[in-house]
């Protein structure tokens, strides 16, 4: 069945015993649904000619808009309380965030102009100006002949449901769940509240059930379905979930605090396992007093960098700084790529600055990052928890819903699907079992930085089996030839890690050999050929790229926050070594006056003075002080 108004070929069966269609609420014509038998039913009606049709409602165009109205506006509450439920309950957010979306979530309906006395004609009006050709009849059936509609025949729920949702959209409900989290000092990030959306553990996607159950399924002046009426389509990304946050507060006008930059960077830092996060912990938050960024407050711009992406860059650099990331090659050394000579200069030049194990730090950065890139989540973890997630999540109510047999094969082909390893033996899937082999031991760490070892292993396992007869193994005693594998499996370590540097358009630079300064080395961008370089050494690319994988953000923009971060702290740098070498400045002397109607002035010597100095006797710290005019510029 394909829809003569808008082409759609989905429909649905009410109360009534009519077909509509799901998109445009068109009744179908020359079907309806009956309990007698099929043939009995048409013998008995066939003199007539026609169906009987349902008795009609005495409804005025007030109560429709207005039921259509309420009923949205009802669901969508309904909605941000149940997020905000399971959030307390499973996430253990503070529960102060119930009592402020309740505000906000008035306010903003308020707001939004849905209530106003002339909203229901200037929707009906302006759907009828948009619309092209002319004024003409329509071709189906109408469920209720007194259900209004428009000019060119489009049903006017139909009109305030779409209007509805875009002054009010169902992505809003996440967002303000995020803004009372975000008001309340929470540390929950757009990326938490999208991922658990998605996962469905909080109410989104399915949610409509709920509602269903308080609200009924339709009403007598509203007759949508609350399928139609709360089914999101898609979920909105977490860069646009938050600034969306922000054009709700801006609307409203709710003053907004910046994250909470504590509690973010401690969860950050105990997800990299940093050894001396403590230590690490305290310096990020001297150098976010120091500079207080302006990009850790939301902001409406959806192109500017996330606030949890600020957070990381500060984390960045704070490690740099302490395990003097600055490109001396500790991590080519700790493969035993450099000569003697030039591994001791470069151990030198690191302990010189730092007194933590900066090559310690980089196994443990490259076992975080293998281990959150085969983190999966419940539901990924095989393929009958993803159908599953799928049914109940994703694809939440299309079976009820579905007018052909289309749900039905999928439920017979779901009970075909094999249940264990004899039914995948049967199909000719191999067992997982068989795949597992002896690799349970091996640590990421081994498998990242010397991925051959696992080669060494099953060359082991095979000359063992040769050799079984005597006991002796190959693998046992050092050879040459194990030597020079062992380099190359250093070799191809190191070009594995200048391809994955390649695929995100980073360029390898060597470490460095005649090192002149042992301060912060900044990393700037190159233009070739019109295209810009970012060349960089493995020990910070190493750092780079598990950070951005953590803050769920590309490398290349990861990169691009911690130069702008970095910039920041050079021209902060800049203008305070300018304000502590001021000359003494000359002030007028309060005995001194001036005519203006006097042809010459004789102006006396001012007494000198030191602005140092003066703040020094009036307690002033001159730190925050120009932190603060900085932070304004």
């Amino acid at each position: 069945m394909i829809c003569n108004m808008c082409e759609n070929d989905t429909f649905e069966e009410e109360d009534d015993g009519y077909s509509y269609c799901r998109q445009c609420f068109s009744q179908v014509e020359g079907i309806f649904k009956t309990g007698d038998d099929c043939e009995d039913y048409k013998k008995e009606h066939s003199r007539h000619g026609k169906l009987p049709k349902p008795e009609p409602i005495n409804s005025s165009y007030e109560d429709y808009y207005m039921e259509t109205r309420d009923r949205y506006v009802k669901g969508l509450l309904m909605m941000i309380t149940y997020q905000c439920e399971a959030l307390v309950e499973k996430f253990s957010v503070t529960p102060l965030i119930i009592g402020l979306v309740g505000p906000i979530c008035l306010r903003f309906v308020s707001l939004s102009e849905v209530f106003d006395d002339d909203w229901a004609d200037n929707a009906i009006r302006d759907s009828e100006l948009q619309s092209k050709g002319e004024v003409r009849e329509s071709k189906v059936k109408r469920r209720k002949a007194e259900e209004p509609h428009n000019l060119h025949g489009k049903r006017a729920v139909t009109i305030w449901l779409s209007l509805l949702k875009k002054s009010l959209p169902l992505s809003s409900s996440l967002a303000i769940s995020f803004l009372a989290c975000h008001k309340a000092g929470s540390p929950i990030l757009p990326t938490d509240i999208v991922r658990w959306a998605q996962q469905g553990k909080i109410p989104y996607l399915s949610s409509f059930f709920k509602i269903r159950e308080q609200m009924g399924e339709t009403s007598a002046t509203c007759p949508v379905s609350a399928s139609v009426m709360f089914r999101p389509i898609q979920i909105v990304s977490a860069q646009r979930l938050e600034a969306q946050a922000a054009s709700i507060a801006d609307i409203i006008g709710l003053p907004l605090p910046p994250v909470n930059f504590y509690g973010i960077a401690s969860n950050y830092l105990e997800r990299l396992s940093i050894p001396a996060k403590e230590k690490a912990l305290h310096l990020v938050c001297l150098l976010q007093n120091w500079s207080m960024p302006s990009d850790l407050y939301l902001s409406k711009n959806e192109l500017r960098f996330p606030t949890r992406v600020c957070v990381m860059s500060i984390i960045i650099v704070a490690i740099r700084m302490l395990y003097n990331i600055n490109g001396f090659g500790v991590w080519e050394r700790s493969l035993g790529l450099l000569d003697a000579t030039e591994a001791d200069t470069e151990l030198s030049h690191v302990t010189e600055a730092t007194d933590f194990d900066t090559e310690e730090l980089l196994k443990n950065l490259e076992t975080e990052y293998y281990k959150v890139a085969a983190e999966t989540v419940e539901y990924e973890k095989d393929l009958m928890s993803y159908l599953l997630h799928g049914k109940n999540e994703i694809f939440a109510g299309l079976v009820e819903a579905s007018a052909d047999d289309t749900y039905r094969t999928v439920d017979n082909l779901w009970n075909r699907y094999p249940k264990d390893d004899k039914e995948y033996e049967l199909f000719g899937i191999p067992s997982k079992r068989g795949r597992d082999w002896e690799v349970d031991d091996l640590s990421l760490n081994q498998l990242s930085l010397n991925d051959d070892k696992l080669r060494d292993r099953n060359n082991c396992c095979s000359s063992r089996s040769r050799k079984s007869e005597t006991g002796a193994t190959d693998c046992d005693e050092p050879s040459p030839d194990n030597h020079n594998h062992e380099r190359k499996s250093k070799e191809k370590a190191i070009i594995r890690l200048i391809r994955d540097m390649g695929d995100n358009l980073f360029q390898y630079m060597l470490p460095r050999m005649k090192v002149k300064r042992l301060d912060y080395l900044q990393y700037v961008r190159k233009k070739d050929d019109g295209a810009l370089i970012f060349a960089v050494h493995a020990d910070y690319y190493i750092l780079l790229r598990v950070c951005a994988m953590v803050a769920e953000i590309d490398a290349r923009n990861m990169h691009r926050s911690v130069l702008s971060f970095e910039k920041r702290l050079a021209w902060m740098e800049k203008k305070l070594d300018h304000a502590l070498h001021l000359k003494p400045l000359s002030i007028p002397s309060r005995d001194t006056k001036t005519h203006l109607d006097e042809p010459s002035l004789e102006i006396k010597s001012f007494p000198e003075f030191n602005v140092v100095n003066y703040w020094k006797d009036n307690n002033i710290d001159l730190a925050s002080s120009l932190v603060v005019e900085g932070s304004r510029t």
